[in-house]
């Protein structure tokens, strides 16, 4: 059967092809202007999508959220399940069922069906994470929750618009569930006017190049990905490679239980099954994923090792067979609590994906294409009513860290979690307009990077000032077992979040914390993972680790203790440091037989005593490929 890519024009597959994604990056920045939210409209956290008449992924905007994306087919399927032939032009539906459609509740998706001549042409689709659903938490992550009832309303496929008429028996039942409303609606408005948007700009396409062009186009877009994804599995290794990564912590089990995700990939020729059925039972608390959510980190880790395969389209999503095992903890069933999935087994199965590719590619001689772990997502919520306004408010908020190390280079620092690479920061001076906090500082967190040959981006140091009373949740992870370093690097720092930091009420919150009550005068610490290093921390330019000590990135305890650096401090009031070279050689010298313990950073060490990243390591160092 002859491919579209080989029958369409070159030129207008390209050129449709740009402007397929062009179309969507304009509604990514139409939501981001227009919603209401900052986690919206400066934290990025949103997406934008076009997919065919039967519900397969042809386009995604440039800076739009993987976890997001990566459910889109999901979304579709189900919302055609439910309305069969019944949808209309102008019909809009919402959806947020994380166990059918997508991620978790906080991520609402508006889908649009696109018609032309009386049939469903294609498909918009529109996703924004809204800082509050609803349940026991402001902010709906909900680290202790049991079973979904605590994480907020799900909303299975409903009418939110009816020909362009809104729905409001839908609108009002979301006002009721949310504590925020008007900002909820302002973010849906962006949604919904993101979705016009699409169907606006496709139409003028199919208006110009026709409907059989287009649809041929939507064809050769997925052809394209998947007959290029096909040439890189080839070029790669017959074998099976295995990657484990854990949580650390299921805060459902009174013993707490680290979870286990184990990622493995078989290669033979140009096919690639990744199969998780090997990870643990499903948890009791919201550490594991659903199956929409755990195929879109597949996606995502994949993407990761071959980055010129961007975008993710359906083309993608055939290339690569995933397998689960339904009640595990890659494939959570309904009630299953999940609304931390992407801090928890979103992340852990991302890097587990690319640490599976990164042994195949190793293995075939590639190290250029493999980097440590990186910075993982914590989701900080405060909620309360604002002493200024007397209106109720929640905030969320995440902090940049560090990215793993590569073969050739450092880590970037002060960077987002890499499955959310279009996402951004959130500027302090809006959280301090917003919410009632007052930041003290945001700095690098010192000693937080994984060391090596090169070492992996530090972490971040955020510290605020509480204007008013509140409670403080989080679901976060890798405060234990933290990013992992590759190659001999040893792994990032952990994730903190402490209450109070040096007073006598000093109380580390970790990350797992529910409904902390906060007063008027209470400090936040909120530090991020820094990144995992590469490769022989005393193989790293002395000069390298001089200047990071002069920036204050390194102190000089770490400097001499991991790299075998020995400084000079001078005059640390101009920043006046030296390297003592004699030192340096007999320090490299003396700690030239050392064995770092695996899991080697504040404590990183698995329930089998095992660094995360071993596995890859060993691979890198020219040892294991498992036949």
């Amino acid at each position: 059967m002859a491919s579209a890519l080989d029958t369409i024009d070159p030129i207008t597959f390209t050129v449709l092809r740009n402007g397929l994604r062009s179309i969507c990056s304009q509604g990514s920045a139409l939501v981001e202007r227009v919603a209401w939210g900052p986690v919206i409209t400066q934290g990025r956290d949103y997406s934008v999508g076009i997919l065919t008449g039967d519900g397969r992924l042809v386009a995604h905007g440039t800076v739009d959220i993987t976890p997001h994306m990566g459910t889109y087919e999901f979304s579709v399927k189900a919302v055609m399940e439910d309305f069969g032939d019944s949808l209309e032009p102008g019909d809009v539906v919402i959806v947020n069922d994380p166990y059918r459609a997508g991620t978790h509740t906080q991520d609402v998706r508006l889908v649009r069906p696109l018609f032309h001549e009386d049939r469903i042409f294609a498909f918009a689709v529109a996703c924004a994470h809204w800082s509050d659903m609803g349940g026991p938490i402001p902010g709906t992550f909900n680290p202790a929750a049991t079973e979904s009832w605590a994480e907020g309303m799900i909303i299975p496929p409903m009418l939110v618009y009816k020909r362009d008429v809104p729905v409001k028996s839908t609108f009002e039942m979301v006002r009721m569930n949310v504590r925020v409303p008007h900002e909820r609606m302002g973010d849906l408005a962006a949604q919904y006017q993101a979705t016009r948007l699409l169907e606006r700009r496709l139409g003028e396409y199919v208006e110009r190049y026709g409907s059989d062009t287009v649809a041929l186009a939507f064809e050769a877009v997925m052809d394209h990905a998947e007959r290029l994804l096909h040439e890189e599995i080839a070029a790669l290794p017959d074998g099976e490679y295995v990657f484990t990564d854990f949580c650390d912590h299921d805060i459902g089990r009174a013993s707490h239980p680290r979870v286990r995700f184990v990622c493995r990939l078989l290669i033979d020729g140009d096919q690639a099954t990744i199969d998780w059925t090997d990870s643990d039972e499903a948890p009791l608390g919201p550490a594991g994923l659903t199956l929409p959510a755990l195929s879109s980190a597949t996606y995502d880790g994949t993407l990761h090792c071959f980055p010129h395969l961007v975008p993710l389209t359906h083309g993608i999503i055939r290339a690569i067979t995933v397998k689960t095992r339904p009640g595990s903890a890659t494939h959570v069933l309904h009630p299953t609590p999940v609304a931390g999935y992407c801090a928890s087994g979103y992340e852990k199965c991302d890097t587990a994906t690319m640490g599976a590719w990164g042994q195949a590619l190793a293995a075939a001689g590639r190290p250029e294409m493999i980097f440590g772990g990186t910075v993982n997502l914590q989701n900080c919520c405060i909620g309360g009513v604002h002493p200024r306004t007397a209106q109720r408010y929640v905030s969320y908020t995440w902090s940049e860290g560090g990215q793993g190390a590569r073969s050739y280079g450092d880590g970037p620092s002060f960077a987002m979690f890499l499955y959310g690479g279009g996402a951004q920061n959130q500027p302090i001076e809006v959280h301090e307009r917003w919410y009632p906090v007052l930041y003290e500082k945001f700095e690098v967190a010192q000693d937080s990077a994984g060391h090596g040959r090169h070492r992996g981006g530090y972490g971040s140091h955020r510290r605020w000032i509480m204007r008013g009373d509140a409670v403080n949740s989080i679901h976060g992870d890798r405060e234990e077992v933290t990013p992992p370093g590759v190659a001999g690097g040893t792994n990032g720092g952990p994730n903190k979040l402490v209450l109070n930091a040096g007073t006598d009420r000093e109380e580390n919150l970790g990350m797992f914390a529910t409904n902390v009550p906060l007063h008027e005068g209470d400090s936040i610490d909120f530090l991020s993972n820094g990144g995992g290093g590469y490769g022989n921390p005393l193989e790293r330019e002395p000069q390298l680790v001089l200047g990071e000590v002069i920036d204050g990135f390194l102190s000089l305890e770490e400097a001499r203790s991991m790299y075998g650096v020995v400084i000079e401090s001078l005059d640390p009031e101009v920043h006046d440091f030296r390297i003592d070279r004699s030192a340096t050689e007999a320090e490299r010298a003396a700690l030239a037989g050392r064995e770092l313990p695996e899991g080697y950073g504040p404590g990183q060490v698995h329930p089998d005593g095992k660094r995360t990243g071993e596995l890859l390591s060993r691979a890198l160092l020219g040892h294991d490929h498992i036949h």
